[in-house]
């Protein structure tokens, strides 16, 4: 008997994140400016209220969406600014802590 060579199995991880497309996920209208959804960066919407009419849809697969868009990209820092220095003589400023 000849062996058969082992086909690769299937993994359970989540689909590689698609370019976002250039309609809107919940209308499919096509305006000029689109926005994509900030989590996972892989559907786009024309407005606030089609982002949220189609979250209940959404939202189940945005999660496995915004982890393999992670692994692909590097995320974003949040803040402009340039990184704080630390060392010896940078104390806390007066206004770093609440009063």
């Amino acid at each position: 008997m000849a062996e058969q060579p082992a086909e690769a199995s299937s993994s359970s991880t989540p689909p590689a994140p698609s370019p976002p497309s250039q309609a809107c996920a919940h209308c499919a209208a096509t305006p000029d400016s689109l926005k994509q959804c900030l989590k996972c960066h892989s559907v786009s919407y024309c407005n606030r209220e089609c982002q949220k009419a189609h979250f209940k849809t959404h939202k189940k697969e945005c999660a496995g969406l915004a982890q393999a868009y992670v692994k692909t990209h590097e995320p974003r820092m949040a803040s402009r600014a340039p990184p704080r220095e630390t060392g010896k003589g940078k104390g806390i400023g007066k206004w770093e802590y609440d009063t």
